[in-house]
């Protein structure tokens, strides 16, 4: 996996993991405000009813020889629907009074279009409501089918304020969840909008990290005056080579190194000077493969390791040896001309590693100069050398 894209998931996954931590804190903390929010209603709503049953006749609740409940002598409750049809048209929400556990009028109207209650929180309201006389909130009951929310108040009697009955009001939860669904869906389209703009800003950011990194390092891996692999990186690179290489290859390292730099430093400059360096880089690029390995090791000296050639394609390295000698001859930099360098080649044709193939380039190099400079001279291995 590349480096930008190890860092653009490195960065990339806590903010995603915070947007669903917040997500998901957001939506508990929202249902949880509707809910009492929703509680609240209800609440209110359930006294403002039982105020408007109390406002009407006096006297204790109780069910008369005609079957119906009655508060006193003048006010029939299992009769009297107005008081809740006009609430409900006002508020959306229904209101049912039951006397004792029995629902003896509502404003709710069932599958058949007559007023009928059932549900499965009963049990409940007998045990809290009718028993101990407490309010109690229903988030979510079962009515005539329906999934409902609900709030429960005792009606009490007025001689002995006892629990005569409850009044409970009650709404579908079809609204409440329309609400929910559509603050989950805006919710996610607005999370959904910041990630992207957020993703696109890191991706931006990580891709100019990236290049940044890049070129950082491939300035701390390269010689900045011919942009060849420095001598650290250079090294490295050979060695690693060489430990995966196949052991029916043949290795080559070359050494060049110029012949009276000095004196083209100190006659034409140092400024002409690293112009020959830099042509001379050049050269070598010409010269050598895509997969060759080539170096500014420091100074006015430069390695190049060929690897992967084959026994019948050794004597490339001395071709390629008198090419560039040839290349410098002609070569012409400013008012400096007539250019040439020494040439040790080493042949690997076991297991050497590096340091001895190095040793052995180093020592062909050293012959070189004694011969008079301005040639090569190449070293194997399999040979022995004195």
């Amino acid at each position: 996996m590349k480096y930008s894209t190890k860092l653009l998931i490195a960065n990339c996954i806590p903010i995603f993991i915070f947007a669903l931590i917040s997500l998901i804190i957001g939506f508990i903390q929202f249902r949880s405000s509707l809910y009492d929010e929703k509680q609240g209603h209800l609440k209110s709503t359930a006294l403002a009813a039982l105020a408007l049953y109390s406002s009407h006749g006096y006297g204790d609740y109780g069910r008369k020889p005609d079957g119906n409940v009655w508060r006193g002598m003048n006010f029939n409750v299992s009769h009297e629907t107005s008081i809740v049809d006009d609430l409900k048209k006002q508020t959306d929400i229904d209101v049912t009074f039951f006397f004792g556990d029995n629902p003896e009028m509502t404003s709710i109207i069932n599958s058949h279009s007559t007023r009928a209650v059932e549900t499965d929180a009963i049990d409940y309201i007998k045990n809290y409501t009718l028993t101990n006389g407490a309010q109690l909130w229903c988030r979510a009951i079962e009515i005539n089918g329906k999934q409902c929310q609900a709030y429960v108040i005792p009606i009490r009697q007025d001689s002995d304020n006892s629990v005569a009955g409850v009044l409970m009001v009650s709404q579908t939860t079809d609204n409440f969840n329309r609400i929910i669904t559509n603050y989950i869906l805006t919710m996610l389209a607005t999370a959904f909008v910041i990630l992207v703009v957020a993703f696109m800003f890191i991706r931006w950011y990580v891709h100019r990290f990236s290049e940044e990194f890049y070129e950082a390092t491939n300035k701390s891996k390269h010689d900045l005056l011919t942009g060849l692999l420095n001598k650290r990186t250079f090294e490295e690179e050979v060695q690693n080579t060489i430990k995966t290489k196949n052991p029916s290859d043949v290795s080559v390292l070359l050494i060049f190194d110029f012949d009276n730099f000095k004196y083209i430093n100190d006659h034409y400059g140092h400024q002409i000077g690293d112009e020959v360096l830099k042509a001379f880089g050049l050269v070598l690029r010409r010269a050598f493969r895509t997969k060759d390995l080539i170096g500014r090791i420091g100074g006015d000296e430069f390695m190049v390791y060929m690897p992967d050639m084959v026994a019948d394609v050794l004597k490339r390295s001395d071709e390629i040896a008198q090419e560039i000698l040839h290349e410098l001859a002609i070569l012409k930099v400013g008012p400096a001309e007539h250019f040439s360098c020494s040439i040790g080649i080493g042949t690997d044709v076991g297991t050497l590693d590096f340091q001895k193939l190095y040793k052995l380039a180093d020592k062909a190099l050293y012959e070189s100069k004694r011969r008079g400079k301005a040639c090569y001279v190449r070293y194997s291995s399999d040979e022995v050398h004195e």
